[in-house]
């Protein structure tokens, strides 16, 4: 079975999905939306086990926004945009929007 909504998939109340996107909500409001996974899973039916975010804030600013409210943050993969947010023992990967300068087709240098 394929969906095409995905306004009532249970992972929207998780209580780490709503921290999350809350702290990033204050931080910059509209700036953050569901991708990968969560989303291809979710229109395909198949269950959810992790959330992926991508967010306009940088991944300083996703640090400082997640530490002010109360939940973990780990800097995973920097050089990329991506923290990791940690609440009940479920990660939440966040990245940051971003543009490549450079790329040899395999690698690229991000801004």
């Amino acid at each position: 079975m394929t969906r095409t909504d995905l306004t009532t998939a249970p992972w929207l109340d998780w209580p780490g999905t709503r921290a999350v996107m809350a702290a990033l909500e204050v931080a910059r409001p509209g700036g953050a939306r569901f991708v990968g996974g969560c989303v291809r899973n979710e229109l395909r039916g198949v269950p959810v086990d992790d959330i992926d975010i991508a967010t306009q804030l940088k991944p300083e600013e996703t640090l400082a926004a997640l530490e002010a409210a109360g939940i973990r943050a780990i800097p995973t993969g920097l050089e990329h945009g991506t923290v990791t947010a940690i609440y009940d023992g479920r990660p939440y990967e966040i990245t940051s929007l971003r543009r490549d300068v450079e790329t040899d087709g395999r690698r690229a240098v991000v801004a």
